[in-house]
């Protein structure tokens, strides 16, 4: 498998070299002289560093990490495949980014930041397996050493895919110092490992009870004692700097012990015995320091001590505030129901009583109105029985007068009878039936008179 393992390198180096190829090809060249248009392109160049920075990051981290095994397994090539596969999506997202610079595409750029870093520390992983046995001490030194770095990651990117869809435009540029942050401490923290590597089962065990600050003065110790030597000899003409920038001034090709490899001279990698040996040496020197209590680390290591105490203290303190001041906010929050729901209760009481009395008012007028509806009724009663009863005395005026001029026409009728019966026995013997006729005919119109 070393020979592909060669293979693999040249073919990981190759894919890189073509990412980097293709997103400087995708560039817009400007033709015509157009303030827009070059603004464009510098927009589309500053995407393209970024994404150069991330992708030379990803080559040197990809290179250092298989610089380290001689030898590989086919997991390791499965997961650097898996490496490979979002990383050549890098010119895709780059182009859309640098021409559409909206949430959606810087969204999906940090998405694709996001699984080309977690693909990667799969493939950490694996190489720190493969390469060392002891897998169980070696899985509590990945997780001590990587772990808290590994959360930043996991935290940073969502917070800024998060921020990118509402500040695109300025997410987009949070993404520049990305590579620059991933490279110094991946870089430190895989110098850790390789020391941690070589100490002993015991040792690694002591390394594991360090805190933080503790491990990086062993750190600082091996960086010393490799820049001058055990014998106390410098063996630069300049000494690298610690702080911010220390880290440029170290070489880039060193072993486990920070030694730069020299080809003229026999090469201590970290699976020698002499590395391991002199590494358990300088461990063996600063558990002694730190046991024996030398001023140096003893108030070093008290000052920790301290302000761990003190950093628990506090956090003890603000969490008794921050539970108090809860507790408070719940109370108030409480009360603040209270009386809103007293105000709501105290309302509705208020809106009851009114609608109550609305509703007796409107009884009230409802029985008025009834009242006068009856009263109205009565009225219109008394009104139509005075109408019949008027009507009934007219009907019955109007039968009596009828009844008077009936029998007054009765009673002249009789006179008129009793007149002609006594006329007809008088005139009988003197006059002819036709006389008769006259004399009736005569009388008849006087009668009428």
């Amino acid at each position: 498998m070393k020979k592909l393992k060669t293979r693999l390198d040249a073919f990981s180096d190759a894919v890189i070299a073509i990412i980097l190829t293709i997103m400087v090809l995708d560039l817009t060249p400007v033709l015509r002289d157009n303030l827009n248009d070059y603004l464009f392109l510098s927009k589309q160049v500053g995407i393209y560093i970024i994404s150069f920075a991330f992708v030379a990051n990803m080559w040197y981290q990809h290179a250092t990490l298989f610089n380290d095994i001689d030898d590989m397994s086919y997991r390791i090539m499965l997961y650097d495949f898996v490496f490979l596969i979002p990383l050549s999506l890098t010119p895709l997202a780059t182009n859309m980014m640098a021409s559409n610079t909206t949430r959606i595409p810087v969204m999906a750029y940090g998405v694709l930041l996001f699984v080309v870093s977690a693909s990667f520390r799969l493939l950490t992983r694996s190489v720190m397996r493969f390469e060392y046995t002891d897998k169980s001490k070696m899985r509590q030194l990945y997780r001590k050493i990587f772990g808290r770095h590994n959360q930043y990651y996991i935290i940073s990117n969502a917070i800024l895919i998060v921020l990118a869809y509402f500040f695109p435009q300025i997410v987009l540029w949070f993404y520049l110092p990305y590579p620059l942050v991933y490279l110094i401490l991946s870089s430190r923290n895989r110098q850790q490992m390789y020391d941690a590597s070589q100490l002993t089962t015991e040792q690694r065990m002591e390394y594991l009870k360090l805190p933080q600050n503790a491990i990086n003065q062993f750190r600082d110790m091996v960086q010393d004692q490799a820049a001058t030597g055990t014998d106390g000899a410098t063996t630069e003409e300049h000494h690298p700097q610690r702080g911010f920038t220390g880290w440029l001034d170290h070489p880039v090709a060193t072993d486990s012990a920070g030694h730069p490899v020299n080809p003229t001279v026999p090469s201590n990698n970290p699976n020698s015995v002499e590395a391991r040996k002199e590494r358990q040496a300088q461990w063996e020197e600063f558990a002694k320091q730190i046991r024996d209590g030398s001023k140096k680390y003893r108030d070093t290591a008290e000052r920790i001590r301290k302000e761990q105490r003190d950093t628990n203290r506090e956090a003890v303190k603000q969490a008794s505030r921050t539970a108090e001041q809860q507790q408070d906010q719940r109370k108030h929050d409480a009360e603040t129901a209270a009386k809103e729901a007293e105000i709501q209760r105290e309302a509705r009481e208020k809106a009851s009583k009114q609608a109550a009395k609305e509703t007796e008012r409107q009884q009230d007028a409802d029985k008025e109105s009834a009242k006068q509806a009856a009263k109205d009724i009565e009225r219109q009663a008394k009104a139509k029985r005075r109408a019949a009863h008027e009507e009934d005395k007219i009907l019955e005026h109007q039968q009596k007068t009828q009844r008077r001029t009936e029998r007054r026409d009765a009673k002249h009728q009789a006179k008129l009878q009793k007149l002609q019966g006594q006329t007809q026995p008088h005139d009988a013997g003197d006059k002819p039936d036709s006389t008769e006729n006259n004399g009736s005919e005569n009388n008849q119109p006087k009668h009428d008179d």
